[in-house]
């Protein structure tokens, strides 16, 4: 059977969770950006992150000599690009239109892998994109007609350049794992992104070095679950999920996002769940049905054994 054809159930809540993560990500970062720089969020995230994966990966470092170009593109274009536009973006626009430009992902990972990639479209998958967008128009429209759209035409395009840079690396990526593990990858991406950023992260401390004294217990939290749940937890459940599935099909899950985003901001700003959410999250998952021929995970297998195989194929 081809993986990658037809993705067994642990791919598949492998790129739900991940995607979960990251639709929580938005609303976390930006209350989390109120304190600390962006660039040293960046490298403080990355870096710690990298440190914990160190002791699993250790044996498992060397890198073929001609691979150092591709494994330092997908570190730049995955970590560095992509959080520095998306931090930047956030601090520039609103959530709402952060969620709107996020949620094109799928469709543009459609026309990437189409053109790039030479991925076969099939009409299904189409449709189930199509669904997938009335659903978050339904979740975004509610507050699109209740408070309109603020215009933040930086922000905005910055959103857009995380969107597009980070479905490039999702390209290079798929290269690399031929040849070296998820978790490898990841610790690389983790390691030469924080390196990245600690130049302009010295930049910022030189400029404003009180933004350390200020620091609160969400700023910690914020912090902390940049590490754990945005970096460790999801990058490396994505990159396995990418490394079993093609690119089109790992892209669909973007829709997910921005149902665990308005749950996070249910948390976070006691914003309350309405009608138009739960119908718009019943379109979203009917996308994902219609796309894959099947639920994402079956319910007959125990969720307990996925995440299992999940975990012991990223680390081998």
């Amino acid at each position: 059977m081809n993986l990658k054809s037809n993705p067994s159930k642990s791919v598949f809540l492998a790129l739900i969770f991940a995607s979960i993560i990251w639709g929580a990500t938005g609303p976390v970062m930006k209350l989390t950006l109120e304190t600390i720089p962006i660039f040293s969020l960046g490298f403080i995230r990355f870096g710690i992150a990298a440190l914990i994966l160190l002791p699993f990966v250790y044996k498992k470092l060397s890198i073929k000599k001609e691979d150092w170009p591709l494994l330092v593109l997908s570190a730049l274009f995955g970590v560095t690009f992509n959080i520095a536009f998306f931090f930047w973006g956030l601090t520039m626009t609103s959530g709402l239109n952060s969620g709107i430009i996020v949620a094109s992902t799928p469709i543009l990972t459609l026309i990437f892998a189409a053109v790039f990639l030479g991925e076969k479209i099939s009409k299904n998958m189409i449709l189930g994109c199509i669904v997938g967008i009335i659903g978050i128009a339904i979740i975004i429209g509610k507050d699109i007609l209740k408070n309109g759209v603020t215009l933040s035409p930086y922000g905005d395009l910055l959103i857009l350049a995380a969107v597009v840079v980070f479905i490039i690396y999702e390209m290079i990526s798929k290269n690399l794992f031929k040849r070296y593990s998820p978790v490898t990858i990841t610790f690389y991406s983790f390691a030469i992104g924080s390196i990245t950023f600690l130049p302009t992260a010295f930049y910022e401390y030189s400029i404003n070095p009180n933004w350390i004294n200020n620091l609160s217990l969400p700023s910690y939290l914020g912090i902390a679950s940049g590490i754990f749940l945005s970096s460790l937890a999801a990058y490396i459940l994505w990159q396995w999920g990418l490394s079993k599935s093609s690119e089109s099909r790992a892209g669909f899950f973007f829709y997910l996002d921005p149902v665990s985003s308005t749950i996070a901001s249910v948390i976070l700003l006691s914003e309350k769940i309405t009608w138009p959410f739960i119908l718009g999250s019943i379109f979203i998952f009917l996308g994902l049905f219609i796309a894959e021929h099947r639920y994402p995970y079956s319910r007959t297998a125990p969720i307990k054994n996925s995440l299992n195989n999940i975990l012991r194929s990223a680390i081998i």
